[in-house]
């Protein structure tokens, strides 16, 4: 999905290292306009507190918090979003993410907390609670033949023309070695929980459902973006594996995963 992020080049500058490499001449699905307000601090709040939202007269999303406040189109694609937002590029950041996962559900993906290595050419996505794992695991499995490929965020999208599903690493401000713009198709999900052992057993489709909803990033305060978000949540645990992972922090795990290092023991 191409976004144009617009503004003044201050306004703009904090996104430029993850974001301005990968430029495309496709005609945008999201427009967002961006207006930095110095000292936006009107209330201070948390380090990372949620947005309030609602909906406004005309049907837009409305969110604020006390570094950015901003309202986002709710119809169809093209979608336009407008923020005001405090000087912290995270702040900045946290708008592009809220309006990206209104605009991506109309598109036909998701943006899941999680954590993906990639092995035999597809992804293994792994999700969870905070603390949960996720970026525990796809280190400890970043090794030859498998290697990580995301950490935090991923974009979940299914190719309705032949209704294969691929995850994608969208670019973000984070930890340095992520592989911004990597795309590989999506093998399965892993439900993360930490135990004293290695096992992985297939979930229903209903459970994982409920479990997977619990980890998409999405600001929903209407029927239409709900209905989308649930509806590829929906097809999302019907037609790809969702697993239930219990592992302990060793590498053990490879194993019951499928992955096979070199000078492993075997399963």
């Amino acid at each position: 999905m191409a976004v144009a992020v617009r503004g003044e080049a201050r306004a703009i500058e904090d996104l430029a290292p993850a974001y301005l490499r990968f430029p495309t001449q496709a005609a945008p699905a999201l427009v967002i306009e961006i207006e930095r307000v110095a000292g936006f601090d009107r209330v201070q709040g948390p380090e990372y507190p949620a947005f309030q939202r609602r909906v406004d007269a005309a049907g837009r999303l409305r969110v604020e918090r006390f570094d950015a406040e901003g309202e986002i189109e709710t119809g169809d694609l093209p979608l336009a979003a407008r923020f005001r937002v405090g000087p912290s590029a995270n702040s900045l950041e946290a708008c592009v993410r809220i309006a990206a996962s209104v605009a991506l559900a109309r598109h036909g993906a998701l943006i899941l907390h999680a954590s993906a290595v990639e092995h035999a050419g597809r992804a293994l996505v792994f999700t969870g609670e905070s603390g949960a794992g996720k970026s525990t695991i796809s280190a400890m499995l970043d090794r030859a033949p498998a290697r990580k490929i995301g950490d935090e965020l991923l974009v979940l999208r299914r190719d309705a023309t032949v209704g294969a599903w691929s995850a994608y690493v969208p670019p973000y401000l984070g930890p340095a070695g992520i592989a911004h713009g990597a795309q590989a198709p999506l093998d399965s999900v892993h439900l993360l929980v930490q135990a004293p052992h290695h096992a992985r057993t297939l979930v229903g489709t209903a459970a994982a459902l409920r479990e997977l909803l619990r980890h998409v990033l999405v600001y929903v305060a209407e029927p239409r973006t709900a209905d989308h978000v649930l509806a590829l949540a929906a097809d999302l645990t019907r037609e790809v594996p969702c697993y239930r992972l219990e592992f302990r922090k060793d590498p053990g795990v490879a194993r019951v995963l499928g992955i096979a290092y070199p000078g492993a023991a075997p399963a």
